[in-house]
């Protein structure tokens, strides 16, 4: 019982992966979780096998939308965006959002978490996102 009872305050880690088809991410965004409690953010990266070559930023956004909206609509969680066309094969973090206010790391109950691609994804892939979140209450499951 003592495990259950504490289980909710061990960290979320949610991942999202694409393999070598870029086909995968041609899907303008990706829903990753939707919160059955209070959350914060607290850790994001970012690592891709091969890179983006359209002309544009080829990038992707950790975001946090609320129920009923587009993930295209979302609040971005992180300073800055993940750049596909970076070097391969090399971890990019991501602090998180510069507000000061708790608020802008927080994720509420019933939102959710998603990806937001930008750019032409034609070239890129192996693709592997990390986020990290922390319970701020106990779930009700």
């Amino acid at each position: 019982m003592i495990a259950q009872a504490v289980a909710w305050k061990a960290p979320l880690v949610l991942t999202f992966s694409a393999g070598p088809n870029a086909a995968l991410l041609t899907a303008p965004n990706v829903g990753l979780w939707v919160a059955d409690s209070n959350c914060e953010i607290v850790f994001a990266s970012e690592i891709h096998e091969t890179l983006g070559t359209d002309g544009s930023a080829v990038a992707v956004d950790v975001v946090k939308v609320a129920d009923g909206a587009a993930l295209s609509t979302g609040t971005s969680l992180l300073a800055s965006t993940f750049n596909l066309k970076s070097t391969v094969n090399t971890l990019q973090k991501r602090s998180l959002s510069p507000g000061t206010l708790a608020a802008d790391r927080t994720i509420l109950t019933g939102q959710r978490i998603g990806l937001k691609f930008s750019g032409t994804m034609t070239s890129v892939t192996g693709v592997n996102i990390v986020v990290v979140l922390n319970r701020l209450n106990r779930p009700v499951w």
